[in-house]
């Protein structure tokens, strides 16, 4: 079975760096929301231009939801590299006790 090495410090840090950088994103995010008032559209395309406010307010939904996601994607798995980093302290304490003959 091939070795396993893992920085648990640098994982850590990389997925903080992405959670940071997707929070900066998001405070962006919220604070360039689309507008477009329907009469820019044309006199008779106010109906166009609700359509069309209607779709922007969506894609700007869409694109928050998209950055909460990856900050919680990156937070689970830093939850999961902390988890890992346990057992393998764990694994190494056990293992090191036994090649020193203690219990």
């Amino acid at each position: 079975m091939p070795d396993v090495f893992f920085d648990e410090e640098e994982a850590t840090r990389l997925l903080d760096d992405v959670m940071d950088q997707a929070r900066a994103q998001s405070d962006a995010h919220r604070g360039d929301r689309p507008s477009f008032a329907p009469s820019s559209a044309g006199r008779d395309f106010s109906g166009h231009g609700a359509q069309i406010q209607a779709l922007l307010s969506r894609l700007h939904e869409r694109g928050a939801w998209r950055l909460e996601n990856i900050s919680a994607t990156a937070g689970a798995a830093r939850e999961q590299v902390r988890a890992f980093g346990d057992v393998d302290r764990g694994l190494a304490g056990q293992f090191g006790s036994q090649e020193t003959g203690a219990n």
